[in-house]
C-alpha cells in the first residue's frame, strides 16, 4: 500500500499525489460499498497497478473538512472578494467565515481588484473582526508577493463568489497553475464560473493551493453549524463579550443590555458583521423549526 493525497476528482476518477507523481485512481470496493465520499485533500491509501493506475483502498482520518467548497485537511481558508465589479456581498463572506470558524480553520480575506475599487471598507470590517486581510490585484501584481509569502508551507483553499478573480489571482501568485479565467457579465455583474471542480496544485516549498468553483449564494443548511446556539462562537470578535450580557438567555440580536449590540454601537464590532449574525440566527432558527 502507498499513501497519497487526492488532488482532484472528476466523474469518479481521482488523481492522487503519491511518491512524487500523480496516479489516476478509481475507488476500491471498500470505499464504494462503505459510502465514503472522497474529497480533494483527503489522505488515502492506494494499491498500485502494473499499468501505473491505482485503486483507493482506505480513507485516512481527516483533520477537518468543509462543505462549501468540498475539501479536506486544509491549513488556511482564503476568502477572495472583489473591491468592486462585482460589488462585495458581506453576508456570503460571513457565512464562509462562520463555517470555517466552526471547524477551527484559519481564515484570511483577500480583497482583489484594488485597481478598480477601494479595498479599505472591507479590510476595515474584517480586520476589526481579527482576520488577516490582504489587498491584492491580479492585474497589476499589487500585494501578490505578500500573500504568496503568507501561503508558503501551507495547504490553502481559495473560495469566493463567481467573478471576484480567484483564478486570475492564483495565476498571478503561481504561474504554473495556468487556470482558465472568465469575464464578468456587464448586465448582471456576475462572473462566468470557469472553475468546474476543486483541484490542488503543488507549487513548491511544501505549499499546496486549490481553486474552487465560484458561487452566487449557498444555503445556510450547508454551513454545518448545529443550530443557532452554536452561532455565537462562529464570530470570533464576539468572544471578548461572552457572559457580559444582562440576561443569561440573550440571543445577541436585539435585547436591551446585550454586550454585543453595545459593542456594535461603540464601534468595537462592525455593524455589517452583526447584521449577518442576526440574519444567520433567524435562518438557523427556521431550519430548526422545520426539523
Amino acid at each position: 500500500m502507498t499513501e497519497g493525497v487526492v488532488i482532484r476528482e472528476k466523474k469518479g476518477l481521482y488523481s492522487v499525489a503519491a511518491d512524487g507523481r500523480t496516479v489516476p485512481c478509481h475507488a476500491g470496493s471498500r470505499i464504494r460499498k462503505g459510502g465514503f465520499r472522497l474529497l480533494a485533500g483527503d489522505r488515502v491509501e492506494i494499491e498500485l497497478n502494473s499499468d501505473g493506475s491505482g485503486f483507493i483502498t482506505a480513507l485516512l482520518p481527516r483533520v477537518n473538512s468543509l462543505a462549501r467548497p468540498l475539501v479536506a485537511n486544509i491549513d488556511l481558508f482564503v476568502i477572495v472578494a472583489a473591491a468592486a465589479s462585482p460589488a462585495p456581498y458581506p453576508y456570503n463572506i460571513d457565512k464562509l467565515t462562520a463555517m470555517a470558524a466552526k471547524r477551527g480553520i484559519e481564515t484570511a480575506i483577500a480583497v482583489n481588484k484594488c485597481d478598480v475599487g477601494d479595498p479599505e471598507p472591507l479590510c476595515a470590517v474584517y480586520g476589526l473582526a481579527g482576520y488577516r486581510c490582504f489587498r491584492v490585484c491580479a492585474a497589476t501584481g499589487e500585494g501578490v508577493g505578500e500573500l504568496a509569502a503568507y501561503l508558503k508551507g501551507k495547504t490553502a483553499v481559495f473560495a469566493g463568489a463567481s467573478g471576484v478573480g480567484k483564478s486570475s489571482l492564483l495565476n498571478a501568485l503561481f504561474s504554473g497553475c495556468d487556470l482558465q479565467t472568465g469575464e464578468l457579465s456587464r448586465r448582471t455583474e456576475r462572473g462566468k464560473n470557469t472553475t468546474r471542480h476543486t483541484e490542488f496544485f503543488a507549487v513548491g516549498d511544501g505549499t499546496y493551493i486549490a481553486d474552487t468553483p465560484g458561487f452566487t449564494s449557498f444555503d445556510e443548511e450547508n454551513l454545518g453549524i448545529d443550530g443557532k446556539g452554536e452561532l455565537f462562537s462562529c464570530f470570533p470578535e464576539f468572544e471578548p463579550f461572552f457572559g457580559k450580557c444582562r440576561w443569561r438567555g440573550c440571543t445577541h440580536t436585539k435585547e436591551e443590555g446585550c454586550a454585543i449590540t453595545e459593542a456594535v454601537r461603540g464601534g468595537k464590532i462592525a455593524a455589517s458583521r452583526h447584521e449577518s449574525y442576526v440574519r444567520l440566527y433567524g435562518a438557523l432558527a427556521e431550519i430548526s423549526r422545520r426539523r
